[in-house]
């Protein structure tokens, strides 16, 4: 769902720049910056606040913040396993 008309950011952009840690931006001002652009009319402000939120408490919610504990969730699991992949082909190419 298009979530900023001005610049067609969708949820998922919002969300993806949460880090699988939980860091990442806290203002609807911050993610317009991981994503390269800036708020225009800033009526969907509030709406990427609750984004940001929401992304942040899945992990919480799923697994008790991973970082902190042992116990690796199904995002950081994906995500290690996505990274491993991507330095596999490095090593192919540079081969």
């Amino acid at each position: 769902m298009i979530v900023c008309s001005c610049n067609v950011l969708s949820c998922r952009q919002i969300k993806g720049t949460i880090a699988p840690d939980g860091s990442g931006p806290r203002t609807a001002g911050e993610a317009y910056d991981c994503l390269g652009c800036s708020p225009d009319c800033g009526r969907c402000a509030r709406e990427v606040r609750a984004l940001l939120t929401e992304a942040r408490a899945a992990c919480a919610s799923q697994c008790h913040s991973c970082a902190s504990h042992d116990v690796e969730c199904a995002v950081h699991v994906s995500v290690g396993l996505m990274m491993a992949g991507l330095e596999d082909n490095e090593d192919r190419v540079a081969a």
